[in-house]
């Protein structure tokens, strides 16, 4: 019944509140900002744009579908939200394994050419992997739940979406470009191995988001 006008009226508050948490919950250490850090050191921010990219769809598809209630779908069937939390725990921990397993070849001393073995993320694998993260389900649900409830879904979705974007896509570069900082610290075999243990140990801990009851998300 209403549309976009109704959600950026000036006597909305609710887009501050929305902006606010789009910052913490993009600035914050999660599984897409360490394994953006890890990618970034590893293979520069050139070879980190596509996995970027693919985590910035994924979120556009996620806030799309909370906005028109799709989300609401998981939140209210225990039986789907616990399968989800399960998958999200052990897509973690593959993830976490594979970082471990990771050749130790030590990065470029300089510049932004990689040159550890294997291969960063790609789109689609940045894409899937978002509705396996926990943390970007609770962004997403939270979100939707923020949304006035006389706001036009697909109204809502566009201005989710756009103050999303506008606020985490700088966040998601810090992390990136805090990786490739690191690169010219990780000029050995030794050092490689270790960071790519700290990242996955890292990872691993925030397997607990994913085991937040769903109907408390909101």
């Amino acid at each position: 019944m209403f549309g976009l006008d109704t959600i950026v009226s000036p006597a909305s508050t609710w887009l501050m509140g929305l902006a606010a948490f789009a910052f913490v919950s993009s600035i914050t250490p999660g599984p897409n900002n360490i394994l953006l850090a890890s990618s970034g050191a590893r293979f520069g921010a050139k070879g980190t744009v596509r996995h970027a990219l693919g985590i910035w769809s994924g979120m556009v598809s996620m806030l799309t579908l909370a906005a028109v209630g799709v989300g609401a779908i998981v939140t209210t069937a225990p039986a789907l939200g616990q399968a989800l939390q399960v998958l999200a725990a052990l897509a973690l921990l593959a993830t976490a394994y594979g970082m471990v397993r990771a050749p130790a070849t030590p990065t470029a001393s300089s510049g932004d050419e990689p040159r550890t073995a294997g291969k960063p993320w790609g789109f689609w694998q940045a894409f899937g992997f978002q509705y396996l993260n926990p943390k970007a389900m609770m962004m997403a649900f939270t979100a939707a739940a923020m949304v006035p409830a006389s706001a036009a879904p697909l109204a809502a979705a566009a201005v989710m979406i756009g103050v999303f974007m506008t606020v985490s896509m700088p966040c998601t570069w810090v992390w990136v470009l805090s990786g490739v900082a690191m690169r010219q610290a990780l000029n050995t075999p030794a050092r490689q191995r270790a960071f790519n243990w700290v990242m996955a140990v890292v990872l691993v801990a925030t397997i607990p988001l994913g085991f937040v009851p769903m109907s408390q998300v909101a």
